[in-house]
């Protein structure tokens, strides 16, 4: 659909079935209750997006029938993962609550009836509803919801493999279960749906039909394999095929920080050779400085003219290339946040809006 901070969103025809059903039939309701619930996701989202671009991830969301998704081409260490799933939630709750606050500021100040008309009301809770419950109930460790993902690293600290996986979905079907029990009560078709999505999803997990996430146990053996036949492709002096290979292998979700490092490598002293200088650059900034890397930088910013950059490259090398943010405090951050806004709201008339 569009663009945003290099970060390209589209939607699958679900995702308005999802609008439609928030409706009810009134056109004008329905329109207030589309551009909301679309803000709300898109703010949630971005909050994953942004982190992950920062960590050169290259995100891309879709919003689809049960909400949103942000998808990377890769994944990081366990606490680059768990910053970029916090801050989700986060930035969720604290639109919420910014809303919140002005609502209360100016009802404070005598000019919420001037303010807070019915139709502003409407626009107030439209926006309300989805920030603060849907990323409240986002928090539950059911996976595969934030909360659920943030659980497996969690679990992932103490043991790891199949047993982290039974763990993990093993609770979540108890959710689900407890959940259902619920929706049958309430006569919810939609949250019915959802978990019946959500048990399948975890099923599919449990009997290894359907990945859990990254597992930092090991690297993934047909990474290695793509990596290898890169590295002995380049060095028979196929650059192309080698190029092809290294993709191939950038492309699959569970990497290693040196099977990464090596992609890199392969990837921009490949496309060197081929003559392809700026998507070369684009690699080699992110490769382990080397004579190798060194030399192929060096005739790629020759070959574009920019020979006056090589000084900046050189701070770089100097520092022993690129240096991985440090995302704990962010993760700190994103997880304090998220404790904060959950007492404000339960301590708060912002509960109102839970329900």
């Amino acid at each position: 659909m569009f663009t945003i901070a290099g970060i390209p969103v589209s939607a699958s025809p679900f995702y308005f079935l999802l609008l439609l059903m928030f409706a009810g039939g009134d056109l004008k309701r329905g329109l207030i209750w589309a551009v909301c619930i679309t803000l709300s996701l898109l703010v949630h989202e971005f909050g994953h997006a942004l982190v992950a671009r920062h960590l050169r991830h290259e995100p891309s969301i879709m919003l689809h029938g049960f909400g949103g998704l942000t998808s990377r081409t890769r994944s990081g260490r366990d606490v680059e993962e768990a910053a970029i799933i916090a801050t989700g939630p986060a930035a969720g709750l604290a639109l919420g609550l910014v809303i919140f606050g002005l609502w209360r500021l100016l009802s404070h100040a005598g000019l919420g009836d001037l303010a807070f008309s019915a139709m502003a009301m409407e626009w107030l809770y439209a926006l309300m509803y989805p920030c603060i419950t849907w990323n409240l109930l986002n928090l539950i460790p059911l996976w595969p919801l934030d909360g659920g993902q943030l659980f497996r690293l969690g679990v992932l600290r103490f043991t790891r493999g199949r047993r982290a996986d039974v763990i993990t979905h093993g609770l979540a079907l108890v959710l689900i279960a407890g959940l259902g029990a619920w929706a049958l009560q309430a006569r919810s078709i939609y949250a019915g749906l959802v978990l019946l999505m959500l048990a399948a999803q975890n099923i599919r997990a449990l009997r290894g039909e359907e990945s859990s996430g990254p597992n930092p146990t090991r690297e993934s053996d047909h990474a290695t394999e793509l990596v290898g036949s890169a590295q002995r492709a380049f060095d028979e002096g196929s650059f192309r095929e080698a190029a092809r290979l290294a993709q191939q292998a950038r492309a699959m979700y569970q990497l290693s920080p040196a099977q990464l490092e090596k992609i890199w490598d392969i990837l921009g002293r490949s496309n060197a050779e081929l003559g392809e200088h700026e998507e070369a650059l684009a690699y080699l900034r992110r490769a382990r400085p080397t004579d190798a890397t060194r030399a192929a930088t060096a005739k790629a910013l020759t070959a574009l003219g920019r020979d006056g950059e090589l000084a900046e490259y050189g701070v770089l090398w100097q520092g022993g290339g690129r240096r991985a943010p440090n995302m704990a405090g962010w993760l700190i951050g994103a997880l304090s946040f998220i404790v904060i806004a959950i007492g404000l709201v339960f301590t708060t008339a912002m509960s109102a809006f839970v329900r």
